[in-house]
């Protein structure tokens, strides 16, 4: 037996590029702790990330391929039989519908890693527009927002800041490696503003809470740069120099008086106007929004609100505000088909998210499988994504993926969604695969560092060799020419002059940039008119508004009052836990333990009008399906809300969630606001009833 062995690597759980230090034993992980010495985490090292060896160890890890029968069971074949397999079902679809009747996506488990070029390159060289990625409902929707405003998705500087808004954003269950720079602003006296439906542990910590009702964000945005305009709060010298479209902008936010917005959001008119003074005052100050944020049918529209917001007051790109800074430049991996490809689905419906993403619209597949528009999908292959628990309206996503003439997924464990699969492909884990991290959006020093490959996961190639394998068998090897993945990442770094030998020796990463003040003083922002744009052209020339404009939630108690008489609750869904990533991990019985079940969170009054008990199953119900779950009192949500998590088998958020009315300009789902019910369930004898008493259905 070896002498055990530490070394030094990044955690490649999430997006956190924790540092952690892991100690091996012939070849085996037999500990894990954080790495105290890593410039970005600082030591922290989440539950997930401690339970890391349990899930290397799990015994229903995926090991070999599984091929479904005649019989419609999964049976095991080797790689050579399933790279065979892959490649002939994918070139005969090719043959018979196109290459665009074939997409391809890759989930959040995969966005970020470095083996998420590999398979959109293989896309573009086989001819297909629909490349998709979880970006399709996370991420890009604020991207846009703010690059359409003035060029760039900034950070928040919470070291330097003297108020921080938390807008939708819960950094203790999202970014908790972050938390401590939290805590260290609030010591030298930071003022905390919280803007979400519950009241979290920060937003009882905070100076000022409010609880926005879900849905209704861009309203308050709205209301906030009301008062910041009305009462002369902004920055007038900036203003002046730097903003395109001010005076329309004053004109339109004229309506939203802290009264108005009220009425809609729910909170008080003069906690409104408190905030926007707070925030207002108190330079150098940030917002950090969160991906609630964007999780709801006006969510791209209420990310341009805050980014004019944080512009207006002065605060961009300086210590302490909206930091400006870039991911490392790496060679691109993208291929230019010389066949003219199709319109990807989605493209027709969001152009704009096309134009900025250049991928498709996720969340139109269904209606290509089911409906034939654009045109029809007949074949799809996952990588590291679960979308019968993660997309809207499950039910739809299933029916659809069962009429596929062919489904193969990847992933390291068996999904509800491999389980439709025709394939199942095993993947490696971040030990078993070089991965680059890049620390750009959490630290305003960018960083590039590498996660090397640590051990060999026995019987399981890699997602490079996969892509690889399967290029050759159908004719495309000269598009991957590298003879292994460390040459294809040498290759990748050369705009940097690195190599991957440099990053092993630089376990804190490479510092590929440094960030300077008020870089638009030197060379404008990143935007047509090379200021920032309260009024966009742009938008306007894709027939969006060109204002941030507030829409109602399409549910809702303003909206669909007949409908809210049925279901009168506003249901949230999808808020992060520290032991889960979306759907991933419940199988780990140390996470399994701090986490077992999922639960409906209602208000006490609510409950008790309800007559359900805490820890009662009931059904929730929304126009689009039922799940069963036991409840949980909270005093934290308004008694008109209601909350259930999502990535539960046994409790499937998203069979309630909707994927018809998304926003118009991204093709983002209303996750975060919908109508819903508590109904009780009533045990008998034979079966379970529903009680339709109005006292206990409401």
């Amino acid at each position: 037996m070896m002498t055990p062995t530490t070394t030094q690597t990044v955690c490649g759980i999430c997006s956190g590029t924790c540092g952690i230090n892991l100690k091996l034993q012939d070849g085996a992980v037999v500990a894990i702790e954080g790495d105290g010495e890593h410039p970005v985490s600082k030591g922290h090292l989440c539950p997930k990330g401690r339970a890391f060896p349990e899930l290397l160890r799990a015994s229903d890890r995926l090991r070999q391929p599984l091929k479904k029968t005649d019989t419609g069971r999964l049976e095991p074949v080797s790689w050579e039989q399933a790279l065979d397999y892959l490649a002939s079902n994918l070139s005969s679809i090719k043959a018979e519908y196109g290459p665009e009747s074939v997409a391809m996506h890759v989930g959040q488990a995969g966005v970020g890693k470095e083996f998420f070029p590999y398979v959109e390159r293989f896309c573009n060289v086989f001819g297909s527009p629909n490349f998709s990625t979880s970006g399709s409902h996370c991420h890009e929707s604020k991207s846009m927002a703010n690059v359409m405003t003035y060029g760039t998705l900034p950070i928040a500087d919470y070291v330097h800041s003297k108020c921080i808004v938390l807008w939708g954003k819960n950094p203790l269950a999202s970014t908790p490696s972050i938390v401590n720079e939290l805590k260290e602003s609030r010591a030298r006296g930071c003022r905390l503003l919280v803007i979400d439906p519950r009241e979290t542990s920060l937003a009882r910590q905070a100076d000022l809470h409010l609880q926005v009702r879900p849905g209704t964000d861009g309203a308050l945005a709205l209301g906030l740069l009301h008062v910041v305009i009305k009462e002369a709060l902004y920055d007038r010298e900036f203003v002046r120099k730097w903003v395109v479209g001010f005076d329309k902008l004053e004109e339109h936010v004229s309506t939203y008086t802290p009264q108005k917005v009220e009425a809609i959001t729910w909170i008080p008119a003069a906690k409104i106007r408190l905030a926007a003074r707070l925030y207002a005052s108190s330079s150098p100050a940030c917002i950090s929004p969160g991906v609630a944020l964007e999780l709801h049918g006006n969510g791209f529209q209420a990310a341009r609100a805050i980014a004019i917001l944080q512009a207006i007051t002065g605060n961009l790109d300086i210590s302490g505000g909206a930091l400006f800074l870039s991911e490392a430049q790496l060679s691109t991996m993208v291929v230019v088909n010389q066949r003219e490809p199709a319109q990807a689905i989605g493209q027709h419906e969001y152009p704009l998210f096309h134009t900025s993403t250049g991928h498709a619209q996720a969340h139109r597949y269904a209606d290509a499988i089911l409906e034939g528009k654009p045109y029809p999908l007949k074949a799809l292959v996952i990588v590291g994504s679960n979308p019968v628990l993660t997309w809207p309206n499950a039910a739809r996503v299933r029916k659809a993926f069962a009429n596929l003439e062919f489904l193969a997924v990847m992933d390291p464990f068996m999904t509800e969604t491999a389980r439709l699969a025709h394939l199942v492909l095993p993947s490696a884990t971040f030990l078993g695969r070089h991965e680059l991290w890049d620390s750009s959006h959490l630290s305003r020093e960018p960083r590039l560092g590498l996660a090397p490959k640590l051990c060999d996961e026995e019987g399981l190639l890699t997602n490079w060799e996969v892509w690889k394998e399967l290029a050759g068998r159908m004719g495309y090897a000269g598009y991957y020419p590298w003879k292994d993945e460390e040459e294809a990442i040498n290759d990748r770094l050369k705009p940097l002059g690195l190599t991957l030998e440099d990053l092993r020796g630089m376990p804190g990463g490479y510092v590929y940039d440094t960030w300077t003040a008020k870089k638009y003083e030197r060379a404008g922002f990143e935007t047509p008119s090379g200021k920032v744009e309260a009024y966009s052209a742009g938008l306007e020339r894709y027939g969006y508004d060109p204002l941030p404009t507030y829409v109602e939630p399409a549910e809702s108690p303003l909206s669909t009052p007949e409908l809210a008489r049925v279901y009168p609750l506003v249901l949230t869904t999808g808020a992060r836990s520290l032991e889960y990533i979306h759907s991933r991990f419940r199988n780990v019985p140390s996470l399994r333990g701090r986490a077992p079940e999922p639960y409906v969170e209602v208000h006490p009054a609510k409950a008790h009008e309800l007559c359900i008990e805490e820890g009662e199953m009931v059904l929730v119900e929304s126009p689009r399906g039922r799940v069963e779950m036991r409840t949980k009192y909270s005093d934290e949500i308004d008694p008109r809300v209601i909350f259930i998590p999502h990535g539960w088998s046994n409790a499937n958020a998203n069979i309630l969630t909707d994927d018809r009315v998304l926003d118009p300009v991204t093709g983002f789902p209303p996750a975060r606001a919908l109508l819903a019910r508590i109904v009780k369930k009533v045990s008998t004898n034979t079966s379970p009833e529903v009680r339709s008493t109005p006292s206990c259905v409401l």
